[in-house]
């Protein structure tokens, strides 16, 4: 079976380098070409471009403007494929596209669908406290993330794992889904269960915004913020001196917070000298840490980066901060 690989991002890596090694034909690479910045710069290279300089060299590519032209649906009709696998692109696919191959595509999206439908998958599902996540193999169609599903694996990540790890996780767990798939389509024996719509969810593109702690939420609501959050756009608080109104509050970076629980939580019960204290307010503090009343408890701080600055450690941010007591973040 011929497989052209539609992807462009780190999750589709895993199933590239399965297929490379596979008893299929990768035909051909399809990624998105390479974003100029206002500035002029280029942008990070994208991990699959990067691939087709390592363990995907001597497979012929190409970086399309736009996937959807009549220029590439010729293009893709004379590569004589059999199939896509499409994953972490970007781009929906037009139905001309997909008619191009014998059996359309597959791809392989970070959640158990149909919740979380859309671009950022792994990172809503933890920011809304899923704790069963995984992916789901599933036919294309023209729109996001509604065709048949063909199979689906899942698993619990630790409290402890952001976004990053959990991604990484998933990543690889979905590449012999993949060719466990694309090996049940080739011998006909494949079932593709239709989603129910009305169990759909959206999960779009995080925003920097977002980022911004609410400290009236409970500590397990801001942990799995800060850990959906990771590597952006991570979460951040304005800090205020003390009672003073400042026109430019400290913009700081937090987490990660430290686990002083058995449950993983960075969570405290408060002193109830403490409870009349906005949420927010600097409750606690050592020479290696602090602590941050939430909307039930407080929040052991354990690396902070100061606007500007490099992340660094709370003892180091504490010798070169005045942070204290009765501070606020907000």
């Amino acid at each position: 079976m011929k497989i052209i690989a539609i992807a462009n991002g780190g999750f589709s890596i895993p199933t590239l380098r399965m297929l490379k090694e596979s008893k299929y034909t990768l035909s051909a690479v399809f990624v998105m070409p390479v974003r100029t910045r206002r500035s002029g710069e280029k942008a990070g290279i994208p991990p699959v471009r990067e691939a087709i300089d390592g363990f995907l060299a001597g497979t012929p590519w190409y970086e399309p403007d736009d996937i959807n032209s009549p220029e590439s649906v010729e293009l893709l009709k004379s590569l004589n494929a059999d199939i896509f696998f499409i994953c972490d692109y970007g781009r929906i696919l037009s139905k001309e596209v997909l008619l191009t191959t014998k059996h359309g595509g597959v791809n392989l999206h970070g959640s158990l669908l149909p919740k979380y439908r859309g671009a950022a998958p792994i990172n809503r599902a933890i920011q809304n406290g899923e704790r069963e996540l995984g992916v789901s193999v599933i036919f294309i169609e023209p729109s996001v993330d509604s065709g048949p599903i063909l199979a689906t694996a899942s698993c619990v990540p630790s409290l402890d794992e952001t976004a990053i790890e959990v991604e990484a996780k998933l990543a690889e767990m979905g590449a012999p889904l993949v060719l466990q798939t694309l090996e049940r389509i080739e011998a006909g024996s494949f079932v593709a269960l239709p989603q129910n719509a009305n169990d759909a969810s959206k999960a779009p593109k995080l925003r920097k915004e977002e980022g911004r702690i609410d400290w009236t939420q409970t500590s397990a609501v801001i942990i799995d913020q800060y850990r959906a959050f990771q590597p952006w756009p991570r979460v951040y608080s304005d800090w205020v001196k003390g009672s003073e109104s400042i026109s430019a509050p400290m913009r700081i970076i937090l987490g990660p917070f430290a686990k002083i629980d058995g449950e993983g939580n960075s969570f405290e019960p408060l002193d109830s000298s403490f409870e009349a204290l906005p949420c927010g307010t600097i409750v606690k503090k050592t020479k290696n840490t602090f602590w941050v009343k939430t909307g039930d408890g407080a929040l052991c701080v354990e690396a902070v980066q100061p606007a500007g600055k490099r992340n660094m450690a709370a003892e180091v941010f504490l010798r070169g901060y005045q942070l204290n007591v009765g501070d606020k973040l907000v």
